[in-house]
């Protein structure tokens, strides 16, 4: 019994096309997990929030970037 061949193009073609039609993949998607709290059912909020470990590291990095710029630059 003999199976056809796939070419290497039909197989990219069928992936993008099954990859295209699921919207829960994606690297936007994990990141968005990552950064965002799990929503609530239960409250109305219509926007998420962001997770407290990022507000620190967003808190720290522009810190610590200005900090860099006043004394290299302006100082």
């Amino acid at each position: 019994m003999m199976t056809k061949q796939i070419s290497a193009k039909e197989v990219q073609v069928t992936l993008a096309c099954y990859l295209h039609d699921r919207p829960d993949l994606g690297i936007r998607k994990a990141i968005a997990a990552c950064v965002f709290q799990p929503p609530n059912p239960f409250e109305s909020e219509p926007h998420p929030r962001l997770q407290r470990w990022f507000v620190l590291l967003l808190l720290v990095a522009s810190a610590s970037s200005l900090a860099f710029a006043y004394f290299n630059f302006w100082h």
